[in-house]
């Protein structure tokens, strides 16, 4: 019986995910969620207790396969070229799954009341962290409080300018290079916290 209700699962689960990728965020509905998998609403509902709930599974399976991406960054003694390394694996994941980073996105800027789980305010942790260490050793000489706001102001900016690589805004641009944005905003940053600890 068990393996029924996981087989329901993710047959759900491959279905949003489908319909999110192939339609946008807005078709991901318990109506056309359940014409897309050929469950009926109840089943949804009996598998998910909200839509909500349904979201952050996606959005779980995102920053696991982002992860998985992160993972395979082949690192250098370099921490500046590290960190860009992480970025251009972080800008083609986005552009490879538009839809599905903003399914993430949106669902992080407009459900401030939702309670996340554990498990996925673990999975936000471990991402924001797979500089850490690289970003430690580029500012070693900043204390560890300074170091730390500055490192999350970092990947909240990267976060927001994500949001441009998800959509169409910048597509008409011919000459504008998608790819380099997030470096852009990194290097900047990067740029502007050493000429303030210059001062």
């Amino acid at each position: 019986m068990q393996n029924i209700k996981d087989n329901i699962h993710q047959k759900l689960i491959i279905a949003g995910r489908e319909l999110v990728k192939s339609k946008g965020i807005e078709f991901l509905t318990a109506r056309k969620l359940s014409e897309a998998s050929g469950c009926s609403i109840g089943t949804i509902y009996n598998q998910f207790a909200s839509m909500d709930d349904f979201i952050a599974e996606q959005n779980e399976i995102t920053m696991s396969e982002m992860m998985n991406s992160f993972d395979n960054v082949k690192t250098t003694a370099d921490s500046f070229k590290n960190l860009n390394l992480y970025l251009d694996v972080f800008s083609s994941y986005i552009l490879k799954n538009k839809e599905i980073w903003n399914l993430l996105y949106n669902f992080h800027l407009n459900n401030k009341g939702y309670k996340f789980s554990i498990g996925y305010k673990r999975l936000v942790l471990k991402i924001s962290e797979y500089c850490y260490d690289d970003f430690n050793k580029l500012f070693s000489h900043l204390d560890k409080k300074r170091r730390k706001l500055m490192r999350e102001a970092l990947v909240l900016g990267l976060f927001a300018i994500s949001s441009l690589l998800s959509t169409t805004i910048l597509d008409s641009r011919n000459k504008f290079n998608k790819n380099n944005i997030c470096r852009i905003f990194s290097n900047t940053f990067l740029a502007g916290i050493t000429l303030l600890e210059r001062e």
